[in-house]
């Protein structure tokens, strides 16, 4: 990386930070190495020999752990760890932002992740709200049925949703001045909940309180309207661990400080996990995470 580049990246970071700051948010710092791991069936995690402990996949139970505590609003510039992910947009480890708003929805939280980025990358994008089953409309998913017939419908979905939806969102097709819009993938299935609250649609289906966020095709951030529930986190955790040991994968410790903070009572909240080298790759107009690195693995 040249030393212009990298002292620009430092501008646009400054600039996160300060965006937090001015909105009343407290910057908390939350360890990268833990006794315990989430559970999340497609996450693949940095173990260390015994006595086991792992590099953070996120800070997120960490910081659930604070907001039960009664931090308030909070977030955290740190680092991040996924085994098994590098490439263009990828790289094992990277740099989150992630933070927790009081009694925000999924929809508030959304707007203030779309302040975030057109702050950082100095455009003015629309924000767009594409449900789970509206993206996968024009997804010919029988025949991708046929084509994969050993492979599960998560599978067809994960695929479908990597290789022929993710390369059209977040993109305008009208002619203007910036190509991108601010799309977000909402009303995920309940299977793909994960750590957010369940919620009814307006046809009375069951949906996730989920979204995520994609610019000119790239991936931005994971969100949810927390779930508070520790009976239905363990619930799901548990879950997590039978498809881990079906796909023969290793098998974590579940996070018990995790469950007895939401014992205790964490506050209705909405939070999200934002890669911040992404989305310095769009301020600074570049292809490639390793332009933005000084380091790339």
């Amino acid at each position: 990386m040249k030393i212009d580049i990298w002292r620009e990246r430092q501008k646009l970071h400054s600039k996160v930070r300060e965006f937090f700051l001015n909105r009343g948010l407290l910057e908390v710092d939350v360890p990268m190495l833990s006794a315990t791991c989430g559970t999340d069936p497609q996450l693949d995690y940095f173990e260390t020999l015994p006595p086991a402990h792992y590099l953070a996949t996120s800070p997120e139970f960490y910081m659930k752990r604070l907001l039960a505590e009664g931090f308030g609003d909070i977030f955290s510039l740190t680092h991040a760890f996924r085994k098994g992910e590098t490439g263009t947009r990828h790289n094992y480890e990277f740099n989150i932002a992630e933070w927790y708003r009081i009694g925000f929805s999924a929809e508030d939280l959304q707007q203030e992740i779309l302040d975030l980025v057109n702050c950082i990358t100095a455009q003015n994008l629309p924000l767009k709200r594409t449900t789970w089953e509206q993206a996968f409309e024009n997804v010919d998913m029988e025949k991708l049925k046929a084509q994969h017939k050993n492979w599960t419908l998560e599978e067809i979905e994960d695929y479908a949703m990597s290789a022929i939806i993710e390369p059209n969102l977040g993109v305008r097709a009208d002619l203007c001045v910036c190509p991108y819009c601010a799309e977000f993938i909402v009303d995920y299935p309940p299977k793909r909940a994960a750590l957010s609250k369940i919620r009814k649609n307006s046809k009375g289906q069951d949906v996730a309180c989920r979204f995520e966020l994609y610019i000119n095709g790239i991936e931005l951030c994971n969100g949810y309207e927390e779930l508070t529930d520790a009976k239905e986190q363990k619930k799901r955790f548990l879950e997590d661990i039978e498809k881990r040991k079906k796909m023969g994968k290793p098998i974590p410790k579940i996070d018990e400080n995790f469950l007895a903070a939401l014992e205790k009572g964490m506050p209705e909240c909405s939070g999200v996990a934002l890669g911040l080298d992404r989305l310095y790759m769009l301020a600074l107009g570049k292809d490639d995470i390793g332009d933005v690195l000084l380091f790339k693995e």
